[in-house]
């Protein structure tokens, strides 16, 4: 090839890719795409533009449920979190930015998602009532069991046609709690010794955002934000067993104080239902408070009980819970239940006060044995989401809701549990580690006997009720292993329903 010919091609390459570039630096506006690592079906979107836009986004959806948002700001760079993607798909997004003056621009991606991991179950979801479903996708605290029984967890959102919409790929506590900034509150640790201390905040991408808190004597099963911004978090007592809460502060995370419930109730009280640990007296598991009182509320498992106490002072308001065993000064605090169709709550999880009422509590309510003396078998027990309404001067309870004694021993769930209240007055029910030896019979979950737990198969079944008595049932998720021949299942701690796209995201 002579050298003029060489120098031309040459040139004409570089005035192309000068001719590329001018295109590009001139172009009204930009957009690239990353998939987020730690969260598949989440994206992260930069856009550039000559002048200030508003971005406005569209995520199109499969079964008449697209999401369409508009973030307020106006700004010439914008990074915009891309949520509620699909697995496995051609994902659709529309893009439009629109200039302070009132112009337009509109631009479309695909975004190709990769398969859900092979581990992860098909969704089954039943929906009897769809116009009353509440807003929002439905957070599941889910987790696999292998047929060796070995545990992983997966937390996940799923919409209400049973697709996944939303996963994170790391290791998670017990702990999924949505904040007011849209971001979330999981557990994790420090290698290399992975104790689950650390309270962690993640965005909806995944991304680490801030570590919380780290508490030395371990974080367990829930934590619940104080109207200061401070954090109540369980953990254990000094030298002692799931017995502690501890505030710390909701932004530096340093440990402020602690009340030891060793010293709040009687920890020579004999469990009920008792576990494998003898140490664990409480097994405190559940955590709530209200902005209208200053008190926080405990559910201690193995005691049945769901403890008030006074932030301020530390002492007990009430003791909701059976009767027997309990001697003074504690028994002064027992509520006195009253109406005919009242039933104690037994080995319950996740109290949660009524959003505009301190004096009514909804809770989970498994139903271990529900008896000290006289134990109810399991193919003849049940376990329910259940309400109750506290007068705190006559101290009485009154029972005014429930759902699920009369599904009987199909939902019976000796572990994990959850209620929630929805937005649009409905409840969240998850019955989420239901037993099953092979044969399908309901089993409990300990062997005292032989000091082991027992070989099960576990499945969740999450409802969305109404408020009415009796309930409608207004969606069902079911999620287990078809196979009836292996113990291999599912099961979610807990289920809360969270807008993907929190109303601060979108101030962004």
């Amino acid at each position: 090839m002579k050298k003029s010919a060489f120098f031309t091609i040459i040139g004409s390459l570089i005035i192309g890719l000068i001719v590329i570039i001018l295109i590009m630096v001139m172009q009204p506006v930009r957009i690239s795409i990353q998939i987020a690592a730690k969260a598949p079906l989440s994206a992260l979107a930069t856009i550039t533009s000559r002048e200030p836009t508003q971005v406005a986004i569209r995520i199109a959806g499969k079964n008449n449920d697209t999401i369409e948002v508009v973030f307020a700001r106006y700004a010439a760079y914008h990074e915009i979190p891309i949520l509620g993607l699909y697995a496995d798909f051609d994902n659709q997004i529309d893009f439009v930015l629109k200039t302070e003056s009132g112009k337009e621009f509109e631009r479309s991606h695909t975004i190709r998602t990769e398969k859900l991991p092979s581990d992860y179950p098909v969704i089954n979801v039943e929906r009897f009532l769809p116009e009353k479903i509440a807003s929002g996708m439905t957070f599941l605290q889910m987790g696999h069991y292998d047929e060796d029984g070995n545990f992983s967890s997966m937390p996940v959102a799923v919409d209400s046609y049973g697709e996944i919409r939303w996963y994170y790929t790391e290791k998670n506590g017990h702990i999924l709690k949505q904040l007011d900034s849209g971001n979330f509150l999981i557990q994790g640790g420090r290698a290399p010794n992975k104790q689950d201390n650390l309270l962690l905040e993640i965005d909806l991408l995944g991304r680490i955002v801030a570590t919380r808190a780290e508490v030395p004597t371990g974080i367990h099963h829930d934590v619940t934000i104080l109207s200061n911004g401070n954090l109540l978090l369980l953990s254990s007592a000094p030298n002692s067993f799931e017995d502690g809460v501890i505030e710390v502060d909701g932004i530096s995370g340093q440990l402020l104080r602690g009340w030891d419930f060793r010293a709040i109730l009687d920890a020579r009280r004999p469990p009920q239902p008792k576990n494998l640990e003898p140490a664990d007296w409480l097994h405190l598991n559940g955590i709530d408070c209200s902005p209208l009182d200053s008190s926080f509320v405990i559910s201690g498992r193995d005691q049945s009980s769901v403890v008030k106490v006074d932030v301020d002072t530390g002492t007990l308001r009430w003791i909701l819970g059976n009767h027997a065993y309990w001697d003074k000064p504690h028994a002064n605090y027992l509520l006195t239940p009253i109406g005919d169709d009242f039933t104690w709550q037994w080995g319950q999880h996740a109290p949660m006060v009524h959003p505009d009422n301190p004096d009514i509590i909804l809770l989970y309510d498994n139903g271990n044995e529900r008896s000290y003396d006289k134990p109810v078998p399991p193919e003849q027990n049940f376990s329910r989401a259940v309400e109750y309404r506290i007068d705190p001067v006559r101290m009485e309870v009154q029972q005014i809701w429930q759902y699920g004694e009369e599904l009987g021993s199909e939902t019976f769930t000796p572990f994990i549990g959850d209620a929630n209240y929805l937005s649009n007055g409905n409840r969240l029910i998850c019955f989420g580690g239901i037993t099953r030896d092979l044969a399908g019979r309901p089993v409990e979950i300990f062997n005292f006997a032989e000091n082991r737990l027992n070989v099960m198969k576990i499945s969740a079944r999450i409802v969305e009720v109404t408020e009415d008595q009796p309930a409608q049932e207004v969606m069902r998720i079911t999620i287990q292993d078809e196979n009836n021949d292996t113990y291999e299942g599912y099961r979610s701690y807990q289920a809360e329903r969270y807008m993907l796209y929190h109303p601060a995201l979108l101030a962004e």
